[in-house]
């Protein structure tokens, strides 16, 4: 009578300690991380001649990945497709390579992120440990989910959002529930671990009520169409790149170094220092209501530095590109500029990514409450409108279901 019962209650335990687990993993690798990406960005900033050493760091990169990690250069890719595939194992030097590269790639001033990178350190920790487990696919994969929701939760400060992420990422329209439990529990473990280090996540401004009208809904509609199209145009881009250069440029090594000179001569001709890196002080001017930076030099710069191979991910520099874009589409039509700001750094995400579930809930995290609707409906807009691509290619999406 009581057996069921019993064997759900000891399954529950089960997962909510392996999740325990995976949350502390992560909570200390994202800490690290921010660490070292803080200490790149302050060398960068006050070390200008770093930027010469863009072809240089793009060539490390590229001998690493060549030669140290061989398949590993899919990134984020190759961990969404072991959820569902299980074709191969994701090996511990992932943790170490990434880490490293993605340290690399921001100190000599790529536009590259870091939630992509917090993930592979995650997944790379993680998987080995299934494989010692010797866990089957089922469990292997909420395994996986669980370790990227706890690498996004803590590297974001986001747990809810973390949590919904790794749900959504691996297959829009068709989320593993079974893994909901382990997931949520790793995402705020992880999270505490970050603040309880006392790593500091940047402080965004609070969303104010605001009413939704006509004039406002039609700019929300509009806004949203547009923050797809950017999303669409940036992954076509990007993977045209990437593809190009995989054409062009036989040897990988080269790629990452040639797209170092590249780099090197648009930023250094053009003045776009500001643009290197996360570029997240650009995202707070936005959304303090300047829109005197503008979104199209970042867009391009990040293409170019992920397209030739260098690491970190796209995540955070498209959530600057969606600042920057909404702050110059109020600036034209007239709207409140640090609201659109607002709105846009989530809903070019939503796009790119297609989740638009998770970034609506990280628009509330993030901003507060009042923008429920306004983070909903332009999350949405963007998704439907942003096509069937991803800057994750081996995501499934489920958009006529």
């Amino acid at each position: 009578m009581f057996q069921r019962p019993l064997n759900a209650a000891t399954l529950v335990a089960r997962w909510v300690a392996f999740a325990v687990v995976i949350g502390l993993i992560s909570g200390v690798l994202s800490a690290a991380f921010i660490g070292a990406l803080n200490w790149a960005t302050t060398t960068r900033t006050t070390h200008d001649g770093l930027l010469y050493l863009l072809p240089l760091a793009g060539l490390i990169v590229g001998i690493a990945y060549h030669y140290g990690g061989r398949g590993l250069e899919r990134g984020s890719n190759l961990v969404i497709e072991q959820i569902r595939g299980h074709s191969e194992w994701i090996p511990f030097r992932l943790t170490p390579l990434i880490f490293g590269a993605s340290v690399i790639s921001h100190v000599a001033g790529a536009s590259v992120g870091r939630e992509g990178a917090a993930i592979q350190l995650a997944a790379g920790a993680t998987d080995p440990l299934s494989k010692k487990l010797g866990l089957p696919p089922l469990e292997r994969s909420i395994m996986l989910i669980t370790a990227i929701a706890g690498a996004f939760g803590s590297v974001f400060g986001v747990p809810i959002a973390g949590t919904i992420f790794a749900l959504e990422v691996q297959r829009v329209g068709r989320m593993r529930y079974q893994a909901l439990i382990p997931a949520c529990v790793a995402s705020f473990v992880g999270d505490a671990v970050v603040r309880g280090i006392g790593v500091d996540h940047t402080h965004f401004p609070s969303m104010t009520s605001v009413g939704i009208d006509i004039p406002s809904t039609w700019r929300l509609l509009l806004f949203g169409c547009l923050a797809g199209l950017v999303a669409w145009a940036f992954i076509a881009l990007t993977h045209f790149i990437r593809r190009t250069a995989g054409r062009l440029i036989p040897w990988y090594p080269a790629r990452p170094f040639i797209g170092g000179v590249m780099l090197l001569i648009v930023i250094a001709a053009c003045g776009w220092r500001d643009y290197s890196g996360l570029s997240m002080p650009l995202a707070l001017e936005a959304m303090s209501g300047s829109a005197a930076r503008q979104w199209g030099t970042k867009f391009a710069l990040t293409s170019l530095s992920i397209g030739m191979g260098f690491v970190g991910g796209e995540f955070i520099p498209l959530f600057v590109i969606g600042a920057l874009a909404g702050a110059s589409f109020a600036s034209i039509t007239g709207a409140n500029i640090a609201l659109f700001a607002l709105i846009g750094s989530v809903a070019v995400l939503a796009g790119a990514t297609n989740t638009p579930v998770a970034c609506t809930v990280l628009g509330l995290e993030l901003f507060g409450g009042e923008g429920f609707v306004w983070f909903a409906i332009v999350c949405v807009v963007a998704f439907a409108t942003s096509g069937k691509g991803s800057i994750y290619s081996a995501h499934v999406v489920r958009k006529n279901t």
